[in-house]
């Protein structure tokens, strides 16, 4: 045997391929087998068919993609880490079905597949895997309790003096990519956008009480309005034509006529306009006010959940931040008719959705027991033995929603640059949800076996 200090650790002989045995219990290898493949792929087939104009182009590998999009649902992991991952580690390769393959995609592959899918896609797949496990009869749909979450976003706090700055900034980056007459204005575009900066730097370090503060904000926005102004001038003369810089200034600006008479208002009342612009590129994204300790107020989305049996039904409330709990409980009904076909025998649901029309209206829909929670003395419209019973379920609607929001499935804060990303990443957290959740039912019996 060589001495140690004669060994290189870089003399490149050792090989570089090898041979692994995945153990059958790892749950990427139980995910992979208990995954309706040739349903997943033809519903992919669908939608790809349903976005793209002609058929021109090679066909995507939906198999192996598709097996990527379950990996990071399961991994809450980069698109970057995906590829390597998928390169590298055996039990992911098995997954994607590659093992005998030596086509791998990268990252920018998966992430184009996955803006493919989209929300609705990944809605799509969702709905897929919660069909397959009440086929394969660990799903029973009969009992559902619900309760709403907010999906913050990953955005700075959206207060006047920072919106007013970001709009700048994204004005003069987006000019200097534009070409053509711009060039006339983009000097004193610079003027303004240097103003601005020291506007915000005055009102970040010097001023000190409120009274500075609003003066200081009251100029700023003087000088985005002109900034603005100046801006739709140059825009409507067709300044920059059909170019991707111009479009996007073209957004803004018409971002800007909204958010502006908002930040107006607040400047002069002290109060918060309803429904304000909170982000400049994801205007989508609205506030959440839900009056915890410590964070009264959440930006982002509102979505809805649904447990059933263990697994979770996620989808975006309609109406969003101004619609109310009851509107919301009569909204989780229909949105479990239309996933499972019928109405839950026994639903549950907290005393912010109780009124007699909505207890009514959910007998209506097929409800047998109505266990929304009563207000003040009422009694409840379900036995109490059935009562205790829905009150002990809807405790881990909250443990669901936890699990969600945890650092595996990563639903609340995803990297997502738009609100349409947000709704994909969501879609895709509650996915790895219910595969992992498909895993444990289907695969329990093997794991007690030693």
């Amino acid at each position: 045997m060589a001495h140690p200090r004669q060994i290189s650790l870089f003399d490149g002989k050792q090989p570089k391929s090898a041979q692994i045995n995945i153990r059958d219990k790892h749950e990427l290898v139980l995910l992979a087998d208990a995954m309706p493949w040739p349903e997943v792929i033809e519903t992919a087939m669908h939608i790809r068919a349903s976005r793209i104009k002609g058929h021109s182009g090679p066909e995507p590998h939906y198999r192996e993609l598709l097996g990527a999009v379950a990996l990071m649902s399961v991994r809450n992991i980069t698109f970057r880490q995906a590829e390597d991952l998928i390169a590298h580690y055996a039990p992911a390769r098995y997954l994607c079905g590659l093992m005998d393959s030596t086509w791998q995609p990268d990252h920018i592959t998966i992430f184009e597949f996955t803006q493919m899918l989209g929300p609705v896609g990944m809605e799509f797949l969702n709905k897929k895997s919660l069909e397959h496990a009440q086929s394969v009869g660990i799903l029973d749909p009969s009992r559902m309790m619900s309760d709403t979450t907010a999906q913050e976003a990953m955005i700075p706090y959206p207060n006047e003096v920072g919106l007013m700055k970001r709009f700048t900034d994204l004005v003069s980056s987006n000019l200097k990519k534009a070409s053509g007459k711009f060039a006339a204005v983009k000097q004193k575009i610079k003027s303004i956008v240097s103003t601005v900066k020291g506007l915000v730097r005055r009102s970040h370090l010097f001023a000190k009480t409120k009274e500075e503060k609003n003066k200081v904000g009251k100029k700023l926005y003087h000088t985005t309005k002109e900034l603005h102004d100046l801006l739709r001038q140059c825009l409507n003369a067709g300044y920059g034509g059909r170019t991707k810089a111009a479009l996007e200034l073209g957004r803004l600006s018409g971002v800007m006529d909204r958010l502006l008479p908002q930040i107006l208002h607040f400047l002069e009342t002290g109060f918060v306009a309803a429904k304000k612009v909170i982000h400049l590129q994801a205007p989508e994204l609205y506030a959440i006010v839900r009056g915890k300790a410590g964070k009264s107020v959440e930006f982002g989305l509102k979505w809805g959940i649904n447990r059933v049996d263990g697994f979770v039904q996620g989808f975006l409330i309609d109406g969003g931040e101004h619609v109310s709990d009851q509107r919301f409980c009569i909204q989780a009904i229909k949105e479990h008719i239309a996933m499972f076909g019928e109405a839950p025998i026994a639903y549950g649901f907290d005393r912010g959705g109780y009124s007699k029309a909505n207890i009514n209206r959910a007998l209506k829909l097929g409800v047998k027991d109505v266990g929304i929670a009563p207000t003040g003395k009422t009694p409840w419209s379900v036995t109490d033995a059935k009562a205790e019973k829905i009150k002990r379920e809807r405790a881990r609607v909250e443990g669901s929603i936890g699990t969600l929001k945890s650092k595996r499935y990563g639903f609340n804060r995803p990297d997502a640059k738009s609100a349409r990303s947000m709704q994909t990443y969501g879609h895709r957290s509650i996915l790895g949800f219910n595969l992992m959740k498909m895993v444990r039912e289907l695969a329990a019996p093997q794991l007690q076996t030693p």
